[in-house]
């Protein structure tokens, strides 16, 4: 993978996590603080967590295909951090359940984070097809 196919791919990542910590954001709101008012600056906090959990995932650039167990270490040691990102950055709100709260945020995390990779694998695997078709094509005229 070139670099430049490397950032494409953090930068996809970048927006799909905005969109999905929203999503979150708006349930566990819902859930554990429904009367809360929100300011105009809590607007940011999807974009804020989300580059900070596409930082780690900048960590483990590899030039050349990784074997799956170093993929599969490099997911969770990247799961791990951007768990210990969003734990420690974000409170509970007044009047909840600590305990409870960092449970649902845990797990609302390890939810997103393999949506994310999954939705990224799915475009890859898309990708993957068309070049294929393409180059099935060529290969059709080629032989005409």
């Amino acid at each position: 993978m070139t670099l430049k196919e490397f950032l494409t791919v953090r930068i996809k990542l970048f927006f799909l996590l905005v969109t999905l910590i929203l999503i979150a954001n708006v349930l566990l709101g819902a859930i554990f603080a429904p009367d809360t008012e929100l300011r105009y600056y809590h607007l940011l906090s999807p974009i804020i967590l989300a580059a900070l959990c596409v930082l780690p995932t900048c960590v483990t650039f590899f030039k050349k295909e990784p074997t799956p167990k170093q993929y599969l270490l490099r997911l969770a040691i990247e799961w791990a951090m951007i768990e210990a990102i969003v734990l420690l950055l974000v409170s509970p709100p007044a009047g909840v359940n600590r305990p409870i709260f960092y449970v649902a945020l845990g797990g609302s995390v390890l939810v997103i984070y393999v949506l994310a990779e999954w939705i990224l694998w799915r475009q890859k695997v898309q990708q993957s097809k068309d070049l294929t078709a393409k180059l099935k094509k060529l290969q059709q005229a080629e032989q005409k």
